[in-house]
């Protein structure tokens, strides 16, 4: 209610919302919206949420509301693919003229759509190429951004910026943004109120309202800790199968089959444990979701078992009796428990958590915890997240520099085919006052003096420099486009695990074009060489795809020669070194793969934001404490390498370090 009245009434909203998992988020935005027939535009982590809350959206207005009142749209890759259809008299319709085509179906009446940041960020950064789609963003009403949480300091930063200045241009609509998560982001919230930002935020109201008899939106849980490790939880779940493959057989109170979720950290893990589950369970409607195998409406609505990774995490609806899970973090430990909710009063769930052992020695002896004991005893031990407070400084003002650039001053690009193009930005009348105003949000939000012509030029050289880096939302490491044996489908996926555990044989394209071809006949020019031609880009390698071998292979990259290596990478100290665009990649496999080099011919040309360290990757992890998801790979010479946005983060660190020197 409280949420309805700002959205409803407020010229101006900055709104955290960090109700509980299960409470009604959704509902507290999607509610006031449909009432005042507003234009929306809701961003979701993955386009697996995407595709299932545009779902929810439209069976709760086919329930209260008249559908002909409202447009809703789901906007991923894929599906601007799909609008392009719509047009066959239009050849050449560019992403951001669909897009803007999209908004502007919603004239008349109320809009919601629902694409993923990504897409948000790249339009509003102009990487579409189409200055009308900004200005189309900037006319709706409000934005929505779900499981802010998951943003890393990168991505938070730039959102809030983003709208700020949208917020503060008097030529925008948009003036009302709502963050919902769980998990409050305090350091963000800090920043928006030192940005002198309005700034609303509702917490857990857990009373009944007295128009309502009310509920709990969380039961209580019989919760059995386990000592585990990250990435290895699979083989102390295989230690000790029996008892879990009795954990999913036995009956529920009311003698029903129970529904049983195991979410674990890696698709490896879950390759595992999914065969033996399957093998055990025979009787059993056994289910697999992870990167390789996305959700669908049929198995989330069949399974008895689902074995799956965080491509489950957060937000898809489905029904869960017991869960099995790894908490090796605080928020992941909270986010998943979450996923036990909506149950009758007086319901007892059981979960099983792997933890990591300090946090399970420090609880030893506890009986009865609530969840916000939970909460405080994980922050105490597990809630280590990694201090990147440094890149707000050193990269957030590069990357809103380059933002800020497009729209003013225009910019100068090439095309994946080579083709140059030009925007002109805004006029020259309008120019000096509009990086005046937009130059003050920058300051307030990143640094600590003014801007001055010195520094401006700074910011200018700078940011063209990592241009490539800076640009999009989840950044990029190197992926293999192949295809599954087991789906006949086309795929991305990351080539780091083909490598170690794919049962894969490496193609030239050439071959595999060839290959498709003879598999789907006169069906190849019909829907599969559209496919191919829009992944193929992003693409290291190709490969096909029969499942994954016993064992993992070592894997370790080297350049393709010393010389490449020495001219780009190493002719700067340390702590000088910038990431930057390069190519000349090759790996090595051991076992090996016999069809690696033609991986490698494709690898080399491939070019990709990368940081090079003359350390190894153990010697970084334990020195800076990254934790297992910060994704660094071993280069030959007991050196490393990072990839897209953690090049970014691990050359922070590296300036840091050596600035305490």
């Amino acid at each position: 209610m409280e949420s309805e009245r700002l959205i409803k009434e407020e010229d101006m909203l900055f709104l955290f919302n960090h109700s509980p998992t299960g409470s009604g988020k959704t509902v507290s935005w999607l509610k006031p919206v449909l009432d005042s027939r507003m234009k929306a535009i809701a961003v979701y982590p993955t386009n697996a949420l995407v595709m299932d809350q545009s779902m929810q959206i439209r069976r709760m207005i086919e329930r209260y509301y008249d559908p002909e009142d409202y447009h809703v749209q789901a906007v991923t890759s894929d599906l601007l693919a799909d609008e392009r259809k719509l047009y066959p008299d239009e050849s050449g319709l560019r992403k951001g003229q669909l897009l803007n085509r999209i908004i502007r179906k919603g004239r008349g009446r109320g809009l919601v759509l629902l694409t993923n940041p990504d897409i948000l960020t790249l339009a509003l950064k102009d990487a579409y190429y189409d200055n009308d789609l900004r200005e189309s963003i900037r006319s709706v009403d409000i934005l929505v951004v779900d499981e802010f949480h998951l943003a890393s300091v990168k991505q938070s930063d730039m959102l809030l910026f983003m709208a700020h200045e949208i917020c503060d241009d008097r030529r925008s609509s948009l003036r009302k943004f709502v963050f919902l998560s769980a998990t409050p982001n305090q350091k963000i919230i800090q920043r928006a109120k030192q940005a002198g930002l309005k700034v609303d935020i509702l917490k857990d109201m857990s009373t009944p309202l007295s128009c309502s008899s009310g509920h709990p939106v969380l039961p209580k849980i019989r919760l059995e800790l386990r000592c585990g490790g990250i990435f290895r939880t699979y083989e102390l779940i295989k230690e000790d199968i029996d008892y879990f493959v009795d954990f999913c057989q036995r009956p529920m109170d009311d003698g029903r089959r129970a529904r049983t979720v195991f979410i674990l950290d890696g698709i490896y893990e879950v390759d595992e444990i999914f065969s033996v589950l399957r093998d055990r369970l025979q009787d059993f409607v056994v289910e697999r979701i992870d990167g390789l195998h996305p959700p669908t409406p049929e198995k989330l609505e069949r399974f008895d078992v689902l074995v799956s990774n965080s491509s489950v995490e957060v937000g898809i609806d489905f029904d869960v009796d017991r869960l099995v899970f790894s908490g090796y973090t605080k928020s992941q430990m909270i986010q998943r428990i979450g996923r036990l909710r909506n149950k009758p009063e007086s319901a007892v769930c059981e979960a099983i958590c792997f933890v990591p052992h300090a946090f399970y020695d420090h609880l030893k002896g506890r009986r009865s915890l609530t969840r916000e004991e939970l909460v405080k005893e994980a922050g105490k031990v597990i809630d280590s997240s990694l201090d990147l407070s440094s890149y707000s400084k050193i990269y957030s003002p590069l990357e809103a520099f380059l933002y800020l650039s497009a729209r003013i001053d225009g910019n100068t690009w090439r095309d994946y085919l080579g083709e140059e193009h030009h925007a002109k930005g805004m006029p020259d009348a309008i120019r000096g006052d509009e990086w005046i105003r937009t130059l003050r949000i920058m300051e307030m939000h990143f640094l600590d003096g003014e801007i001055d012509c010195e520094t401006f030029e700074m910011l200018r050289s700078e940011s063209e420099g990592l241009k490539e880096g800076l640009l999009s939302y989840r950044g990029s490491r190197f992926q293999a486009l192949l295809f599954d044996v087991s789906d006949k489908q086309l795929k991305l996926y990351d080539l780091m695990y083909l490598l170690r555990r794919g049962d894969v044989e490496f193609l030239t394209p050439h071959r595999f074009v060839a290959k498709l071809r003879s598999l789907y006949g006169d069906e190849y020019e019909f829907g599969v060489r559209e496919k191919y031609e829009s992944m193929k880009r992003f693409a290291a390698g190709f490969c096909w795809y029969r499942g994954t071998i016993d064992g993992t292979r070592k894997v370790i990259f080297k350049g393709s020669g010393n010389a490449h290596y020495k001219d780009i990478m190493f002719s700067t100290p340390e702590h000088l070194r910038k990431p930057r665009l390069v190519s000349g990649f090759k790996a090595e496999v051991e076992p090996g793969i016999p069809s690696i080099a033609y991986l490698n011919n494709t690898l080399g040309e491939y070019r990709i934001f990368a940081r090079l360290i003359n350390q190894s990757t153990s010697y970084l992890k334990a020195k800076f404490n990254l934790g297992d998801f910060f994704y660094l790979y071993p280069y030959s010479g007991g050196r490393s390498v990072a990839f897209g946005h953690d090049a970014l983060y691990i050359d922070c660190l590296l300036r840091e370090e050596h600035a305490g020197r």
